[in-house]
């Protein structure tokens, strides 16, 4: 019988051996898996794993247990106690322990694969930078070891630098080791009281023994929301965190921060970065940033630069910080730069105690003209983000200041300030107004929820054409108006008192209330009204209100009343005398620009519409007085004037009526016959009685013969 025969006819009988034999080692292992994995074994052996804690552990009595691919024990509602107490500081739902083979003949333990699934605990540090767990983590007894450890939807609450902090939905997945090392896979979502960020993290997880375990290269990004707008922040290159017995180092940590809002872009670069006993190190912060406003037309970038920081968890400073930049418009390039030691504690806030600041403003692609030229030194306190205070002194377009700001938030922001200026040139800053088509109200106090209030003293304030001199008034802007109120100025060589205000409306509306005494009163009317009829120095009390966005529109639109009370001044562009002496149609000697001097003229003018309208103006000199009433259109400069002028030397003598009418700088002057006459329709009559006034008039002004 040859062997394949022998084989056939004993072939049952094999494989009922060979099953036998497979069947007796799945009991086997079965009953050594249950002999490893009873409830009393496992309670033992893992109270025994952490016996040097003083904390105890418990699971609910109903395990699980699985063959293949690995014996591996199921655990629920599994407890870890806080040392030498009752209370829970480690609970998990649910934990399968699936360990090697040899595990059923060896009392040395090997974890291939461990998952914990619902775990939530809290990790806290004390004064010496020793986490709550820490004895679980270091056991110089273990004879366990992990090969891969995988972590699902579990919770950690974290106490960091007296903040409570909480990851969600945390995952782990921590692969073999090979030999480079283990690579590990994590996210969760971190959340505090004003933060909600998800992150992400891989790298590969070193640990030889000997050295400090390190992740290297560690990849981390997290995602959060900055004003409605999504932010990433991410690591860059290749950094490297070690832990060391002390706490963690990282090492080339390259930062780089992107989001939609303002289109904004930060990259920072720390060389080294340590955390001991709840401190942070760094040696030095090296970073760049780029923004654009939502409509493209303001362009951000500079760079920052920390030295020296440390931040322990009620105090932190750094030892000089430095920001520089510039902000560009089509039209405009501003360069800034910011620079102090920083001092922060939990009960003070932020502090900068020598805080260095410069900015200067200049054209783009025109004519150089620089404005907003500051150097300033001060300091500044930042106690929450609702109050700082601020302090400096330096010079502002080459000119000494000296301010202080204070900001609070209680029901509504709201800025107090007080500066103190040497001199001040507007017209630098006028061009703003120009680009804005005559809109003054500035965009960006339109948009203010709160308001600013100031007091301001200025030795000198230049506008073109015009000069305050030691001004001082008291600021009050809010979105909806602009008002100057208890000023003070030296103006037109005389002294002014008043307020004014602009109210953001469409258009605009200003309102002047002035009380100027002992000034020019030419220049006045030159810069209110357009034209310069009147000379002299004297008083002026005026109260006008206006909106509009050009000039015209703001003349058209005056209301209000103007008084005037001038003293040896002049009446332009009309000769009283003249007329007296050679008629209506007399010239003025060598053509000069005819006048009335005078050594007192009244006016009480009520505005609407643009319109002056005044009645019993007076005008007095030593040869006439001149009363007259009448109107002018301030927009179109025309005039009608009944005018009445009487002999100052022989009062009883006939006055002379005249009506002027025409444009102020060209005024057309007729005799009113009308009045003169009373009633003769007699032409000749008329003439006759026009000859006899005007040469009774004349024969006081005719000079006496030698």
């Amino acid at each position: 019988m040859d062997l394949l025969s022998v084989f056939h006819k004993y072939r049952l009988k094999y494989a009922v051996a060979v099953l036998t034999i497979l069947l007796l080692a799945a009991i086997g292992l079965h009953a050594s898996v249950y002999r490893i994995f009873t409830p009393e074994n496992i309670r033992s052996r893992l109270q025994q794993s952490i016996a040097h804690t003083h904390r105890k552990i418990s699971f609910d009595a109903d395990i699980q247990r699985r063959l293949l691919p690995r014996p591996t024990v199921i655990l629920k509602n599994l407890t870890i106690t806080e040392p030498g107490g009752d209370r829970t500081a480690v609970s998990i739902k649910e934990t399968k322990i699936g360990l090697s083979w040899k595990n059923l003949w060896s009392d040395q333990i090997q974890v291939e694969k461990w998952v914990v699934s619902g775990a939530e605990l809290a990790l806290t540090r004390d004064g010496k930078g020793v986490w709550n767990i820490q004895d679980l983590i270091d056991n110089p007894k273990r004879k366990a070891s992990v090969n891969r450890i995988i972590i699902e939807n579990s919770t950690v609450h974290l106490d960091f630098l007296q903040e409570r902090f909480t990851l969600k939905e945390v995952r782990l997945n921590l692969q073999s080791p090979v030999s480079s090392g283990q690579q590990f896979e994590s996210s969760g979502i971190l959340t505090s009281e004003n933060l909600s960020a998800s992150w992400k993290s891989k790298g590969l997880f070193i640990s030889d023994g000997i050295n400090p375990p390190e992740i290297s290269p560690f990849h981390f990004e997290a995602e959060t929301a900055l004003n409605g707008h999504g932010i990433t922040v991410s690591t860059t290159g290749n950094p490297t965190i070690r832990f060391n017995a002390g706490g963690p180092d990282a090492a080339n940590l390259s930062l780089r921060a992107d989001t939609a809002f303002h289109n904004l872009h930060l990259t920072a670069q720390i060389p080294t970065l340590a955390l001991r006993n709840n401190n942070i190190k760094i040696e030095t912060v090296n970073g760049t940033f780029t923004a654009t406003t939502n409509d493209g037309n303001s362009q951000w970038g500079g760079s920052f630069k920390l030295d020296k920081a440390k931040l322990h968890p009620s105090i932190g400073n750094i030892g000089n910080a430095e920001i520089s930049g510039n902000v560009k418009t089509p039209r405009l390039q501003t360069n800034f730069s910011l620079g102090s030691p920083l001092v922060w504690s939990r009960n003070n806030g932020l502090e900068a105690p020598r805080l260095h600041v410069s900015t200067l403003q200049d054209t783009v692609n025109r004519l150089p003209q620089p404005r907003f030229i500051s150097r300033l030194d001060g300091s500044m306190s930042i106690k929450n983000l609702h109050q700082w205070h601020a302090e400096f002194n330096g010079s502002f377009d080459r000119q000494t200041v000296a301010a202080k700001f204070r900001y609070t938030h209680e029901d509504a922001p709201h800025l107090e300030a007080a500066v103190a200026l040497q001199k001040l040139n507007l017209t630098p800053y006028l061009d703003d107004v120009r680009q804005q088509n005559g809109k003054i109200f500035p965009d960006t106090l339109g948009r203010l929820s709160g308001d600013i209030e100031a007091h301001l003293k200025i030795g000198n304030v230049q506008l073109p054409g015009l000069q305050l001199d030691d001004m001082e008034t008291y600021l009050h802007a809010d979105k909806g108006h602009i008002a100057l109120s208890r000023f003070k100025s030296g103006l037109y060589g005389g002294h002014t008192e008043g307020g004014i205000s602009i109210a953001n409306t469409r258009p605009a509306t200003y309102r002047l209330q002035q009380n100027a005494s002992n000034i020019q009163i030419q220049p006045l009317l030159q810069d209110l009204f357009g034209f310069h009829s009147f000379s002299g120095n004297g008083d002026a009390v005026i109260d006008l209100t206006a909106s509009g966005e050009t000039r015209k529109e703001l003349i058209r639109s005056l209301q209000g009343s103007l008084s005037l009370n001038i003293s040896n001044g002049a009446w332009h562009g009309i000769d009283m005398d003249n007329i007296l002496k050679n008629g209506i149609s007399g010239k003025t000697a060598d053509n000069a620009v005819p006048s009335t001097p005078f050594h007192r003229f009244t006016l009480n003018s009520e505005i609407s519409d643009g319109i002056s309208r005044h009645i019993d103006t007076e005008l007095f000199s030593d040869s006439l007085y001149v009363t007259s009433n009448g109107y002018t259109n301030l927009d179109t400069q025309e005039l009608s004037e009944d005018v009445l002028i009487r002999n100052a030397v022989h009062p009883k003598n006939k006055p002379i009526p005249l009506k002027i009418t025409g444009t102020v700088d060209k005024p057309s002057i007729t005799v009113d016959y009308g009045r003169l006459t009373g009633g003769i329709n007699s032409r000749k009559e008329k003439q006759k009685i026009l000859e006899d006034t005007l040469l009774e008039q004349w024969q006081w002004l005719k000079p006496k013969e030698p």
